[in-house]
């Protein structure tokens, strides 16, 4: 029976003999950290652009006292 590789390009290590994945716990670490900072960077961006338009949006309606 062939060896199991690594599926990613760079890597292809052997993986063990009934291993699940198709990727090393190095290469599929690597992979949910990068899914994760992403995550991170899309949560700020949502913020700031809902922080904003809140902004935008209440400034309208709240009128000085004269």
């Amino acid at each position: 029976m062939d060896q199991k590789l690594c599926k990613n390009k760079k890597c292809q290590k052997p993986l063990p003999e009934g291993y699940k994945y198709k990727y090393c716990e190095s290469c599929r670490a690597k992979q949910a950290n990068g899914v994760k900072t992403a995550g991170k960077k899309l949560l700020a961006v949502v913020g700031v652009v809902g922080t904003t338009a809140l902004t935008v949006l209440t400034a309208r309606k709240i009128k000085p006292k004269s």
